[in-house]
């Protein structure tokens, strides 16, 4: 088989594994494909075969990073639990000293809390949500201020 169709088919393969990850990964590949396929017209086999290796590794290491944080920039969305920052609540559960435990419960859903500045809060105090870091709500206690 000409080299040009094996470069070819490189290039078809690739391409559909990125679309199907959406990763970019394999679209470095893809590019080294065309470019080796370019050469395989006036180099031998073995270059082309240096070629492709050296331009996919160099392409992934160089340029990945580049490319995720340019196209991660322009797709920032904001979801439903976004909608919670800000709210306040009742602590179902005690906050511990480890920063682990506790729980809230808002709008029927109940979510794991951490406290924002690592200190403990008991149950049943009030707390507002000012973060949301995975699927725990980052909270800090709402002092109540005394009346005189």
């Amino acid at each position: 088989m000409d080299w040009i169709y094996i470069w070819l088919i490189v290039v078809a393969v690739s391409l559909i594994v990125e679309f199907s990850t959406m990763e970019l990964v394999s679209i470095w590949c893809a590019i080294a494909g065309l470019i080796t396929m370019i050469s395989a017209f006036f180099l031998p086999e073995i270059v082309q075969i240096i070629i492709f290796f050296t331009l996919s590794i160099g392409l992934l290491i160089g340029f990945r990073k580049i490319a995720l944080k340019y196209l991660l920039k322009n797709n920032k969305f904001k979801s439903n639990s976004d909608n919670l920052i800000g709210k306040s609540c009742k602590l179902l559960t005690d906050i511990n000293e480890d920063n682990a435990g506790g729980s809230v419960k808002i709008n029927d859903v109940v979510w794991t809390a951490v406290s924002a500045s690592n200190e403990p809060i008991e149950k049943n105090k009030k707390v507002k949500i000012i973060e949301i870091k995975g699927n725990k709500l980052v909270v800090e206690e709402i002092k109540e201020e005394k009346e005189n």
